[in-house]
């Protein structure tokens, strides 16, 4: 008989967590689950999804009475759809569906997915309720999913959580797909600019992702080669930001700003490397999707995710701080500081390492080659298959 499922997220469009909630609804097997994706919102589906939908219908609201009343609409409207469905086991992810999860448990089983690195990522006073009801509520889920063992870590030492209630399960990938995918051809328009070495990035463009460090240090990087440009994927707040630092580095000829691609991996594939310059993560899509697409991989070695990608080996706490990292799968880097500068402000010395790193790598294909094949081999350990049978036989047993 097939388990009823429940995949709770707030919506299906724009990042890495409705990516996997997605994917999730799409590879767990037809013959063994009944699967059912709850959303606040449907109006804007960019990923694929397997199961019946079922929408709140509870748009986000930007000021406190409206977001206390939209929770407690959330609650109730989540209770009476766990019993309408006989819902058997309920998968949240993201702080607001953890905590709805938690407190609509009738008969399921409660699994929460902890997507960041929660003692960076949650700030502001939003962010200090949130560390609080983690603390006070994630005790009562059943399981704890986490992305990595550095977010375990996180959540034992600083939220006194139980260690055995925590497993760590990493984001998978349907490799085959973003491979097919990277072969498609890609708009005339944009065929010139990959003509030329291409440094590309791909996130949201927002504080956390810290793409202006990698505008800063792309302008040194043009002073040793010329013909570079930079490429960048994605939305976000920060987009207007980041375009006038273009303008006032005199660079806006050499950055393109390609906005948000369903199909990233055709640029991806045909780029020179791909920049990562994060300042906190949990497990970063991007960074394995591109090391799917065979390119050489350059990342800060911020908390958490890009150390137990790159150099799963090393101890998943240390962290490089001075030098450049030349690391089993890719280039790990130190985190910048996550200060907004202007444009004539002097490179940060972690800027400086970024800039290095990425003409060490553009002028050596031989470490290009290697890292082409070590990519695609590591991306394979995050196959679809390799990890829906984890989430089978110890989640969802």
């Amino acid at each position: 008989m097939k388990k009823n499922i429940a995949i709770l997220i707030p919506t299906l469009t724009g990042g890495g967590a409705e990516k996997v909630a997605a994917n999730l609804s799409l590879h767990l097997p037809e013959d063994k689950f009944q699967k059912y994706v709850i959303v606040y919102d449907d109006t804007k589906i960019d990923y694929p999804y397997g199961g019946k939908l079922v929408n709140l219908n509870s748009k986000v609201s930007r000021n406190l009475l409206g977001k206390t009343m939209n929770f407690i609409m959330r609650i109730n409207k989540v209770r009476k759809i766990k019993k309408k469905f006989n819902i058997q086991v309920t998968i949240s992810l993201l702080e607001g569906p953890n905590l709805v999860n938690i407190l609509t448990k009738r008969n399921d089983k409660i699994i929460v997915s902890v997507r960041n690195f929660p003692s960076k990522s949650l700030i502001g006073f939003y962010g200090k309720l949130n560390k609080i009801l983690m603390k006070l509520l994630y005790k009562k889920a059943n399981t704890i999913v986490v992305v990595s063992k550095a977010i375990k870590n996180d959540l034992v030492n600083n939220f006194n959580l139980n260690e055995e209630k925590i497993k760590v399960i990493y984001n998978f990938y349907d490799i085959k797909t973003i491979q097919k995918l990277s072969e498609e051809p890609i708009e005339e328009e944009y065929k010139n600019v990959f003509e030329k070495p291409v440094i590309i990035n791909a996130g949201r463009l927002s504080k956390q992702k810290g793409q202006w460090h990698l505008i800063r240090a792309f302008k040194k990087v043009k002073e040793e080669i010329p013909e570079v440009k930079l490429v960048i994927l994605g939305e976000g707040e920060l987009e207007n930001y980041l375009r006038k630092l273009a303008v006032d580095l005199k660079l806006e000829k050499d950055i393109y700003f390609l906005g948000f691609k369903k199909n990233p991996y055709k640029y991806i594939a045909r780029s020179s490397v791909f920049v990562f310059p994060s300042l906190y993560e949990g497990f970063p899509n991007a960074l394995v999707e591109a090391m799917a697409c065979g390119i050489t991989v350059i990342s800060s070695d911020c908390k958490s995710g890009p150390r137990e990608i790159l150099a799963p080996d090393t101890d998943f706490g240390r962290e490089t701080k001075n030098n450049i990292e030349f690391a089993k799968y890719g280039v790990l880097v130190p985190v910048c500081d996550g200060k907004f500068y202007k444009y004539d402000d002097k490179l940060t010395y972690q800027e400086e390492i970024l800039y290095k790193s990425i003409v060490n790598i553009l002028q050596n294909p031989s470490i290009q080659k290697s890292y082409y094949v070590k990519s695609i081999k590591r991306a394979f350990d995050f196959s679809k298959e390799n990890i829906i049978k984890i989430w089978q036989s110890e989640i969802l047993k």
